[in-house]
């Protein structure tokens, strides 16, 4: 399975399309195989789904996405997990985990640790259209 995950630092980028690189991991057996970095400065959104599709995503966990992008995303059998907020290190470990949702975020509050909650998310009907 290969994950995307945009980046701003190292944090998830708040805005799908708008990060300047993508962390690709490969995973099997629950663990990861492989990682890179790559760039997508400069790239227009038609060029993100080309890439997306060239290195075979299977799954994208992302922050912020319109509905277009979204569905494009679907329509190349790209499972899409939106609306996390928090460090891309930590997200991937939940979702290697299997506790990882849409809308989950990432916080750090004075000796409490990580804290997870769901955000406001456009919900199934949005998903849906």
């Amino acid at each position: 399975m290969n994950v995307a995950i945009p980046l701003f630092g190292n944090w998830i980028s708040p805005r799908f399309g708008f990060s300047q690189e993508i962390w690709i991991l490969t995973i099997e057996d629950g663990k990861v195989t492989t990682q890179k970095t790559i760039s997508m400065a400069g790239l227009a959104l038609p060029r993100w789904f080309d890439q997306f599709a060239s290195l075979r995503i299977d799954t994208l966990i992302c922050g912020g996405i319109d509905r277009f992008c979204h569905h494009q995303l679907e329509s190349l059998g790209i499972s899409v997990i939106p609306e996390i907020a928090g460090d891309a290190t930590e997200a991937l470990s939940l979702f290697l985990n299997g506790k990882l949702e849409p809308g989950f975020r990432m916080c750090r509050g004075r000796r409490r640790g990580l804290r997870g909650g769901k955000g406001k998310f456009f919900g199934l009907p949005w998903v849906m259209d």
